[in-house]
């Protein structure tokens, strides 16, 4: 049976609830969005590691591929101009979605900017204190904004409010704190310090070529997008000097709208299509970055046997140690015509599966965020055994099965009393459950 085909028969189980605030920044096609995408595998992969989770996704629109069988979908809508949308936080619209029909054990926020009004409408409309945990996509460092004014601090006023929020790069981490230190005193230096916590996201194992392609087409790829954070203008100024020496390559820029060179190709298709292009390419290209992100582009490339030569700083060799670096435009030349003429590049091929394997599979990365979502929860206050937890117990056990609303009724609190340490405890008594569904219900159970 499939345990959430809740049509045949109700799962009874100790259901943890999880609220999720998105960070979107391409709405206009929002399976293509980074956060969609990652949100996406992570829920995936959980599932595969745990049976007891429901998830509130909180979107602009119904996004088919997040129609999970634990997932409810909720609407409301986002502004699409990056510092625009971290600048409102439409409390008028979550503070109804957040009723007390409803229980939340967990909050994973991927927008710092938004968490703590998040929090604030939380703690204040609804019975629920819930621990905060998620995600920083981005951060409005200065030495990577290019607007006016930017969202630096309240950035990390957000942060301030998660047990732990995670972020790709210790590069990305240093920059922060640094940045921070302009501002904040030592003592919340080291608060962020603790709070921010290196992920580095991961490749589904099974997405592991089992052999590289011995015999690739001279192709070099530059699957990043083709921007200035990228330094794809720099990039391209290189293989015009490549170009001058030798004209048996390509260049492959796939999300590049048109070619801007004789020798650059911009092939377009679905996935299955671009893993089998990257299968044919001989080299990829990692250039230097602003932000100092990690580059799922490098390992889209790595995972299909295609070896890269890597700007040389401390977000790629957090990406690959084995990996050639360079430092200059004349090591970059050196390293591409390297790989296009020499068994070298089969070598490193081979060498970035063998890393890739070992780790930085995406499943491995999920089981520990798994087990720290247990911790959270573990070191909630439970409700002791008092008069009124038993008047609570005794309602259950006598009507068999209740809802979150009639138990609120029952006890007839305003939102000042909270009830997560009550749910806290009833999640801990052996006789109480909570079926898996959207909305929650409390049965009792005979031992």
């Amino acid at each position: 049976m499939n345990l959430f085909d809740l049509n045949k028969e109700e799962i009874y189980q100790n259901t943890v609830r999880v609220l999720v605030y998105p960070n979107i920044t391409f709405q206009k096609d929002l399976e293509k969005d980074s956060y969609i995408q990652v949100i996406k595998k992570q829920i995936k992969l959980l599932n595969e590691i745990r049976d007891d989770l429901w998830f509130y996704l909180i979107l602009p629109c119904p996004v088919p591929s997040l129609k999970f069988d634990n997932v409810t979908q909720w609407f409301i809508d986002f502004e699409t101009y990056p510092p625009t949308m971290r600048s409102q936080f439409r409390v008028d619209i979550i503070r109804k979605m957040l009723n007390n029909t409803l229980d939340f054990d967990l909050i994973m926020s991927h927008l710092p900017e938004h968490t703590h009004q998040l929090v604030n409408t939380m703690y204040n409309v609804t019975h629920h204190i819930p621990p905060v945990f998620g995600y920083t996509h981005w951060t409005d460092v200065k030495q990577v904004v290019a607007w006016p004014k930017d969202s630096f601090l309240q950035n990390i006023t957000g942060l301030l409010e998660y047990d732990r929020c995670y972020l790709n790069t210790q590069y990305q981490k240093e920059l922060i704190l640094n940045q921070s230190k302009e501002t904040f005193n030592d003592k919340t230096i080291e608060r962020l310090d603790d709070i921010l916590t290196v992920q580095h996201l991961g490749v589904d194992v099974d997405d592991i070529i089992d052999n590289i392609n011995e015999s690739p087409e001279k192709i070099i790829v530059f699957n990043h997008r083709p921007d200035t954070y990228k330094h794809f203008k720099q990039f391209i100024a290189l293989t015009d000097k490549l170009w001058e020496t030798r004209k048996d390559f390509k260049v492959w820029v796939p999300l590049l709208d048109k070619p801007n060179r004789e020798y650059v190709i911009t092939d377009k298709g679905d996935k299955n299509f671009y893993y089998n292009k990257l299968k044919t390419c001989c080299v990829g290209f990692s250039p230097k970055q602003t932000y100092g992100g990690w580059s799922v582009a490098t390992t889209d490339g790595m995972m299909n046997g295609v070896p890269y030569v890597m700007y040389n700083d401390t977000y790629y060799k957090e990406l690959n140690s084995s990996a050639d670096f360079f430092t200059t435009d004349e090591e970059a030349l050196t390293l591409l015509n390297s790989y296009l003429d020499t068994e070298v590049r089969n070598i490193q091929a081979q060498k970035s599966i063998d890393y890739l394997r070992k780790n930085l599979i995406y499943i491995d990365k999920m089981m520990e965020m798994s087990t720290y979502m247990d911790s959270l929860l573990s070191k909630q206050k439970k409700m002791s055994d008092s008069t009124r937890f038993q008047d609570i117990l005794e309602f259950i056990q006598k009507n068999k099965s209740v809802t979150k609303k009639e138990l609120i009724e029952f006890v007839g609190w305003g939102r000042g009393i909270k009830w997560t340490p009550y749910r806290r405890a009833l999640m801990n008594h052996p006789n109480v459950f909570d079926v898996v569904d959207s909305e929650p219900k409390y049965v009792w159970k005979d031992s």
